[in-house]
């Protein structure tokens, strides 16, 4: 089979094609250039200043006063252990001496069996007894014997003359015997002898009174330390309280010196709060009073108030710092002591705890608020208002400006801070993130701030 030929172009018609083409990517070209030259470009319209809306609420300046917080536990500032001071077997116990229990003052709580002490006392009466009257008949000796010398020495006077008138005449005239003489004699020196006794009897009287008043002293002081036994079987309560422990039963036998209870009075509580060397020195502006009887100046004048960690607060609680304890070099540390009042105490005082406050009780730990020395012109701000870098974003003339301020002190969700603040300034609180310096504002104001009292008397 013989192959089909191929067939042939023809050259004009393939010319002819290919211009058409060229002639109309022309025309689209100059087409396209017509109308991008006939085209006018959109006028700019003129940049309008957008207005930023924000919460302010404004810049009130004032005096506060700084304050100073620590921490620390309440402990009772009476507690008493009760020891007896005489031995014997416990016959009455009070009721309510038992952990807790509530005592008066003057109120039996112990009672030791007294049948030995009341008969030593009625010994130590007799010795007593004794021992005056042993003065007085030292006494009436003493004057008896007084009037008895001049008696006596009457008596020597005459043994004396009539042994001298018998001596005269036998050596003189021979006359009477030497026997006579001699008796004449001896009756003279035994006069004598009992005037020179009596005379040194009389002068041991004085000794022998003296000495029996002292052995009278002794008795009576010994009457006194037995009657003292006596009372001491009846233990009394020293003042109104708490029983914080007991360990003593009616009928078991207690010795001197063993402890039998320990009670609390919590109507007076005190505090040991420890402050840093800033909080002390700066903020409340203690002093060394060196050659005087304080050792730091200016605690009287410091205001406080105890807020329980439950948060109940004891604003109206009669609150007072009452010494400086102590100063820890270790942890630059200065301890105050505050002392607070409840009960019967405080109610004295007319003070009583804030409405829905607790009673402070031993062991309940205690923030504490100390108010220190006064700083103007600082103004209160929101504490999300501060900005990380110590800046405020304020309205000033409906004008956004970014302001520098110090801290001065915080105080729950709002901080006091200071700066160069001018009349009519709002504090924005409304949250911006890289604001523009100087963009319009439109302000409405937050709430009102929380204003705060002047102070005076004492912290809120």
């Amino acid at each position: 089979m013989e192959p089909t030929p191929k067939s042939r172009t023809n050259p004009v018609r393939t010319l002819a094609m290919g211009l058409a083409c060229i002639m109309v990517i022309a025309i689209g070209i100059f087409g396209m250039k017509t109308l991008a030259a006939s085209k006018r470009p959109p006028g700019e319209k003129p940049k309008k200043e957008g207005d930023l809306t924000v919460s302010a609420v404004p810049a009130e300046k004032q005096t506060i006063r700084l304050t100073a917080m620590g921490y620390g536990q309440a402990e009772p500032v009476n507690v008493l252990e009760i020891c007896p001071q005489v031995s014997g077997n416990i016959v009455r116990r009070h009721p309510a001496l038992e952990q807790g229990g509530m005592v008066s003052k003057g109120e039996v709580l112990l009672k030791i069996d007294d049948t030995d002490y009341a008969i030593t006392v009625d010994k130590a009466v007799a010795e007593v007894k004794l021992s005056e009257n042993a003065i007085a008949q030292y006494r009436m000796s003493y004057a008896r014997d007084k009037d008895r010398l001049d008696a006596v020495r009457k008596t020597t006077q005459l043994g004396k003359a009539e042994y001298l008138r018998l001596k005269t005449l036998y050596e003189s005239d021979r006359v009477g015997t030497l026997s006579e003489v001699e008796t004449a004699e001896k009756n003279y020196n035994t006069y004598l002898d009992s005037e020179k006794s009596l005379i040194k009897t009389i002068s041991l009287y004085p000794l022998q009174i003296e000495e029996a008043k002292s052995d009278l002293a002794q008795d009576k002081a010994d009457l006194k330390t037995v009657k003292l036994n006596l009372e001491r079987c009846v233990i009394t309560a020293p003042f109104s309280g708490r029983v914080k422990a007991e360990s003593v039963e009616t009928g078991t036998y207690i010795s001197t010196g063993t402890s039998a209870l320990t009670l609390t009075d919590d109507n007076v509580v005190e505090i040991q709060v420890p402050l840093s060397d800033r909080d002390a020195f700066e903020v409340l502006g203690l002093r060394h009073t060196p050659g005087t009887n304080t050792w730091f100046s200016g605690l009287s004048a410091i205001n406080c108030r105890i807020e329980t960690i439950t948060g109940k607060s004891f604003a109206a609680m009669a609150a007072r710092v009452h010494r400086a304890v102590r100063y820890d070099e270790t942890t630059r540390t200065l301890y105050l002591a505050v002392r607070v009042m409840q009960g019967s105490d405080m109610e004295k005082n007319g003070s009583a705890p804030g409405q829905g406050g607790i009673p402070l009780v031993e062991g309940m730990f205690c923030k504490v608020y100390f108010q220190g020395r006064p700083v103007p012109d600082v103004v209160k701000i929101p504490l999300n208002a501060l900005n990380p870098d110590d800046t405020v974003f304020l309205a000033r003339d409906n004008r956004l400006k970014t302001l520098a301020v110090t801290q001065v002190m915080a105080e729950g969700e709002d901080v006091y801070v200071s700066g160069e603040f001018e009349q009519g300034d709002s504090i924005i609180t409304t949250p911006l993130n890289n604001p523009i310096e100087n963009t319009r504002l439109v302000v409405r104001q937050a709430r009102a701030a929380v204003q705060i009292a002047r102070v005076s008397g004492g912290p809120k």
